[in-house]
């Protein structure tokens, strides 16, 4: 495949940071060709123009271009308030946009990204029973938003996430533990079952 990761985190030494790394050279030992979109490092610029809106696509046709040969796109960030990074948040704005990811006869079945998959990798600033004990925190039902509100409806397939609970509060035994664990759900994409939405 051709897998696109877009990445945002704005510490270099970040354990988002070695997710990355390690999805970079898992996925290049199976085969699969690597595009990056490090956004920090490219200071990308989030804020949707007036331009954009009324169809001028030539400032983010670069982009564009990335998703259009992609097959996956995995989005690695922190989880902050419940959500991505504005950068990241930024980047769907301005490259997922009307007339290339969706329009108004093609959405959910129909999207203009039909054909190709995403997943999320995220790390989260709590462990995991934290998420566990109340129901608002349910992590499935917090993406929802990313994953029925943008990927679904432009007609991605949605594979199940990856998340990374606490990496503040690990030892080092444990984030190597915790960066097995990805390197084993990246080994498994072939069999992931996409996500489904009533």
């Amino acid at each position: 495949m051709n897998v696109l990761i877009i990445y945002a985190h704005p510490n270099p030494n970040s354990f988002n940071a070695a997710l990355r790394d390690l999805a970079v050279r898992a996925l290049s030992q199976a085969g699969h060709s690597i595009l990056l979109s490090d956004l920090y490092t490219m200071r990308f610029n989030p804020v949707l123009s007036a331009q954009e809106l009324q169809g001028d696509l030539r400032d983010i046709q670069p982009e564009i271009e990335k998703v259009r040969r992609a097959d996956l796109l995995l989005f690695q960030f922190p989880d902050w308030w419940y959500g991505m990074p504005a950068i990241m948040k930024g980047w769907i704005d301005r490259v997922f946009a009307y007339g290339f990811a969706y329009d108004d006869e093609h959405s959910f079945d129909s999207g203009l990204l039909q054909g190709k998959k995403a997943m999320l990798s995220l790390t989260v600033g709590a462990r995991e029973d934290y998420f566990h004990s109340a129901p608002q925190r349910d992590l499935l039902r917090v993406l929802e938003p990313i994953h029925y509100g943008i990927f679904a409806y432009c007609g991605l397939e949605v594979l199940p996430p990856f998340i990374a609970y606490g990496p503040g509060e690990m030892n080092e035994a444990e984030r190597k533990a915790t960066l097995e664990a990805f390197r084993e759900h990246l080994q498994k994409l072939p069999e992931l079952k996409p996500l489904r939405f009533s």
